[in-house]
């Protein structure tokens, strides 16, 4: 058999699949990609399939290539409507938490630096000044506050929290 002849058969007969998988409902994109993928599986057999039982080869493979890829997205589509169910179940369980609420637990010289520094952008330095306490002493002060703040994070379980 020569070769050219092979080809054309091939070419012939993967248009006629790709044409019946989309008289069976197969988007055409997806007939054509999996003819294509029958196409690599008939190059990558050690042999060559006989030209008499090439065209029935080719509507077997293609259609078992069909039913793959429709099982695999079925699986992707439900995996996907799962996660996004468990996505959503967890944004509803996840709770807000009040900060301000929070705030009002600590002393209030803690919760007043922390407002300024935090809330109202005050840099340390005019935070010094505001309060006429030197800029050492409003960092470490800072620095104590937010120990304390943590700790009230930590005993209210808060996982999410960055100061």
């Amino acid at each position: 058999m020569n070769i050219k002849d092979y080809e054309q058969d091939v070419t012939h007969y993967a248009v006629e699949v790709t044409k019946y998988l989309v008289s069976r409902g197969a988007s055409p994109f997806d007939a054509e990609d999996t003819v294509q993928d029958t196409i690599v599986t008939l190059l990558d057999l050690d042999v060559l399939i006989e030209p008499r039982k090439l065209r029935a080869f080719m509507y077997r493979v293609a259609i078992r290539n069909y039913i793959n890829h429709y099982r695999r997205a079925g699986k992707y589509a439900q995996i996907i409507e799962e996660m996004g169910r468990g996505l959503s179940e967890f944004a509803e369980k996840k709770r807000t938490i009040d900060l301000s609420e929070l705030l009002t637990k600590l002393s209030k010289n803690d919760e007043t630096l922390l407002t300024a520094y935090y809330y109202e952008n005050l840099s340390v330095k005019e935070i010094a000044q505001k309060t006429g306490f030197s800029v050492s002493k409003i960092k470490v002060s800072l620095y104590r506050a937010r120990k304390k703040l943590k700790k009230i994070l930590e005993e209210e379980d808060v996982d999410d929290w960055k100061i």
